[in-house]
């Protein structure tokens, strides 16, 4: 068994890079490995921000030898009249580099065909290695990727060095211009001469020796370690931040922890501006005081890629530029709380919120109404709250702390409560303002208050009509202004925090006070692709619940019953709604009750599906005069009356055990009842009781979309049931 080694040297790669490609790497090179009938034990990625590298372990030594059976073309095409070979036969054989002699006769599904029988022998793993690191490392991608060359090659930074060793023999590996070695480099400062690598399998020792920690598992252990130390030294425990120790993990390659300090005055600030001034340029770790909510304590620690030596200088210049952030950032808080609330508010008519939109100042009165309207279904006692705090939530916006300090722009909401809180507004309302943003993606938290989840609901939906209304909607991979990310977000409020809300009616009154200032606008057409964005939405949640697609389909498609006021609007409409129905069909799945229903139900809508004619608007009852349609009306009723109240109180598990009773019903008029008769009144009032059967599952489900065992059978009783007569 043989070590394998490849290392793939650059200019420093940005943190978020290194990651990312060393999976890359591992995946790939599992995969070739594979493709090449070469076995092996372990296959293994480290990496630092100037290096990626691939280590195999256990590889064999060469491919095996092996037979492989390989068809040609048809037996009458690769013989003439007389029994010679023909071009096609002779032509697949030196492709194949066999005698025409050797190939014989196999039948297949397609007929007789020639076949052959290849032996390959196997070829030493040095010499089919190098085509495979070559293309490896060709073919990792990056975010951004850069050229250096006169040629095509691209890579995230200039490619400086190449090593490539079988055990311990270099392998003729040739890629961005460079023939591989032996011969890596040390860390940049601490040992920046070459480093000759005698054998594969002394990799990480040597790197170590040269002062490079190549395992960014061991790197991230040593800088949590130092971390938690030097924190526990000055009485105070590391603010968590995982992100950040990823990010140092991958800035340095031999990483040693410092602690610095910062004039206490700037405590005064609030906690996450002076958690960002730490992190987000300097990427230092703030400390707090031990225990839950511990205060900041006027330190950091800060990480350098180097030993102790000098590192007093380091401390004092990474002191200095945090003191000039900090200073600015003070700067700016005091210079917000010289600005009244009138002042904010009448600063938001400066600021125009989306071209062609109006100003945040209109935004503000449109989240004040929304909010308002969301509060009064969704929590009264929030609405005082929700109302003031959409008219104050975008006044950040136009700070010194959010315009001018760039940095600072994520804080956005965040800084907005702090400026409330010091203008004396209820905590209700600062909790609100704090919260609305979210969620901002797919990990972030959701508001923890009644009047924070209204709030980002109005902000959310208010951004998302307003980007259908101004013709800003998203489009393939194409979603400048975020609509996705904001419709995802009502999607999930609703969804997680058990929130019933129409959605229709919920566009409509977003879009409402829009509209009202342009009359022009196509407001069906827009009301339109909403509808489609927001099923889309859902349709996107419900798989991340991890909902099968097919109960999905059934739950989305679902209609109300004929004569409710609602009965054009679709199955979608409500999303917490749709994942309650989804998860109990899904439950219901496992049942042995729930094929023959689904079976039941796909009988009467695809007999439904062929009918070109309008159906009569009522049944007519006294019209029916076959026991067995008389039956399956009364079945209807009885199914009806059981199940009428349980959907008002979405009490969907005992709603289809109830639906499952007609069965006997629905077959016995199958069974006995002639559908398609003569009669064209007869025969349309029997589809119209069908219709009303299929009705009542289609308040909850459409289970023609729920895939079933012996679905073909069925559907060729049911083209047979049409046929009849």
């Amino acid at each position: 068994m043989r070590e394998l080694l490849l290392e793939i040297g650059a200019e420093e790669l940005p943190p978020s890079y290194v990651a990312p490609a060393l999976e890359q790497l591992e995946r790939g090179a599992r995969a070739g490995l594979a493709d090449l009938y070469l076995t092996f034990e372990a296959v293994r990625t480290v990496g630092a921000p100037r290096r990626l590298a691939l280590s195999v372990s256990g590889l064999a030594a060469r491919q095996p030898d092996r037979d492989e059976e390989v068809t040609g073309p048809n037996w009458k095409a690769a013989f003439d009249a007389a029994g010679a070979p023909t071009k096609a036969l002779l032509g697949f054989c030196q492709g194949r580099g066999v005698d025409p002699s050797a190939v014989r006769k196999v039948t297949t599904a397609k007929g007789e065909y020639v076949a052959v029988t290849v032996h390959h022998t196997g070829k030493p793993a040095a010499q089919v290695l190098p085509a495979l690191l070559a293309t490896l490392a060709g073919k990792l991608q990056f975010p951004k990727s850069m050229r250096w060359l006169s040629d095509d090659t691209r890579f995230a930074r200039p490619v400086r060095w190449l090593v490539a060793l079988l055990d311990d023999e270099v392998l003729a590996v040739r890629a961005f211009g460079l023939e591989a070695g032996r011969e890596t480099f040390g860390h940049r400062f601490l040992a920046p001469g070459r480093v000759a690598i005698a054998h594969a399998r002394d990799y990480e020792a040597t790197l170590e020796r040269a002062r490079v920690l190549v395992d960014p598992v061991r790197r991230r252990e040593r800088i949590e370690t130092h971390i938690a130390r030097l924190a526990a030294a000055i009485e105070g425990e590391v603010h968590p931040d995982p992100e950040l120790v990823d990010i140092n993990t991958f800035l340095a390659e031999w990483p040693t922890t410092f602690v610095g300090g910062f004039d206490p005055r700037y405590v005064s600030l609030p906690r996450e501006v002076i958690v960002t001034a730490l992190r987000e340029h300097q990427r230092f770790f703030a400390v707090t005081a031990r225990g839950p909510g511990g205060t900041l304590k006027p330190y950091f620690i800060a990480m350098r890629d180097g030993d102790e030596r000098g590192l007093d200088v380091v401390r004092r210049g990474n002191e200095a530029v945090l003191t000039a952030r900090l200073e600015d950032a003070e700067f700016y808080w005091n210079t917000d709380l010289k600005r009244t609330t009138t002042q904010q508010i009448e600063a938001l008519s400066g600021v125009v919120w989306m071209e062609g939109l109006g100003s945040l100042r209109e935004k503000a009165d449109r989240l004040q109404s929304l909010g308002a309207w969301l509060a009064e279904r969704l929590g009264p006692a929030a609405e005082a709250a929700v109302r003031r705090a959409g008219l104050l939530c975008k006044t950040d916006l136009t700070s010194e702390m959010i315009g001018s300090g760039k940095e600072y722009a994520g804080l956005q909401g965040v800084i907005g409560a702090y400026y409330a809180r010091e203008a004396g507004e209820p905590e209700a309302v600062c909790d609100a303002i704090a919260e609305h943003y979210r969620p901002s993606g797919a990990s972030d938290a959701l508001p923890a208050s009644e009047a924070g989840s209204l709030l980002a609901l109005a902000d959310k939906l208010d951004h998302t009509a307003g980007a259908f209304v101004g013709g800003k909607i998203p489009s393939g991979s194409e979603d400048p202004y975020g609509v996705r990310r904001a419709g995802n977000g009502v999607i999930r409020i609703l969804m997680d925090q058990e929130r019933h809300l129409d959605l229709y009616a919920a566009s409509m009154e977003s879009t409402r006070i829009l509209f009202a200032n342009d009359r022009e606008l196509p407001h069906a057409e827009i009301m339109k692709k909403l509808g489609e964005f927001w099923r889309g939405r859902i349709e996107t949640a419900l798989d991340e619940w991890g909902i099968a697609y097919d109960v999905r389909d059934a739950a989305l498609e679902a209609r109300p019953a004929p004569g409710t006021a609602d009965r054009t609007r679709p199955g979608w409409i409500d999303p917490f709604d749709v994942l309650l129905r989804a998860r109990v069909l899904a439950a219901f799945r496992t049942d042995p009750r729930f094929e023959p229903l689904a079976v039941l139900f796909k009988r009467v809508s695809n007999i439904l599906k062929a009918v070109a004619e309008p159906l009569p608007a009522a049944l007519d009852r006294a019209a029916l005069a076959e026991p067995a349609e008389l039956e399956l009306a009364l079945a209807l009723d009885r199914a009806r009356t059981r199940t009428d109240p349980l959907w008002e109180g979405r009490g969907y598990a005992e709603i289809l055990p109830a639906l499952l009773e007609m069965e006997q019903a629905i077959h016995g008029f199958f069974d006995h009842v002639l559908v398609n008769a003569e009669n064209p009144a007869v025969r349309l009032n029997r589809l119209r009781l069908l219709s009303e059967v299929r009705a009542l599952f289609l308040r909850g489900w459409d289970l023609s979309r729920v895939v079933v065992e012996g679905e073909r059978a069925t559907a060729a009783s049911e083209l047979a049931e049409l046929n009849r007569g």
